[in-house]
């Protein structure tokens, strides 16, 4: 096994360890016995638990963006691409994984860690892929006049908001769906000329 295919094999291998007894719990020794490996060959490929936590994380903003990439590509109105975001948002609208992130966000104490964290966040493509959405309906003419990067925060903000207090409420499925179709239908509306566009997901 090469050395980035032992490096992912590790993280996966810690994820299991994270959701299964949260990250507080799950210590390195019970990663390293897990994993079948030594503490040593742990550390050669992780400095900590911190920075394979880190390493998670920024896996995770990698597929996630590839992936939205792949479902913003091809034919579509505005509409139509915005309701592709929400329908992969709802799909990967994991409890478990929001728990552990949030866990991770308490405890993390090293400044160095918590900075690596904010590198990774300010450099998510995510913001990117909205604004090009939108920036595209408006040379298409499919946007009324406006700040295409105060939009697309605008739109963003809109979804973290309702996956936050879907988090600390409920958290029934079909609460977040209907939450996030009617945002998504609310925000159409405000920014389409023409509100014939809007996105309305079939039930």
């Amino acid at each position: 096994m090469n050395k980035e295919l032992k490096k992912d094999f590790i993280a996966d291998v810690a994820l299991t360890c994270f959701l299964s007894s949260g990250y507080a719990g799950a210590s390195v020794d019970d990663i390293v016995r897990a994993a079948g490996i030594s503490k040593g060959g742990l550390y050669w490929h992780f400095k900590s638990k911190e920075d394979i936590f880190l390493y998670l994380i920024e896996k995770w903003i990698t597929g996630y963006e590839r992936e939205l990439v792949s479902r913003f590509s091809g034919q579509g109105s505005a509409g139509n691409k915005l309701g592709r975001f929400v329908e992969y948002y709802l799909e990967t609208a994991d409890v478990a994984v929001i728990t552990l992130i949030k866990e991770f966000l308490m405890q993390a104490k090293d400044e160095a860690i918590l900075n690596k964290l904010q590198d990774l966040i300010e450099h998510s493509k995510t913001l990117s892929l909205i604004e090009n959405v939108i920036l595209e309906a408006v040379h298409k003419g499919e946007n009324k006049p406006l700040d295409v990067e105060a939009a697309a925060y605008a739109f963003l903000g809109l979804f973290e908001g309702i996956r936050s207090l879907w988090f600390i409420s409920k958290q029934d499925k079909s609460l977040l769906e209907r939450l996030a179709r009617t945002g998504l239908n609310i925000y159409l509306d405000g920014v389409l000329k023409n509100s014939d566009n809007t996105f309305i997901p079939s039930n």
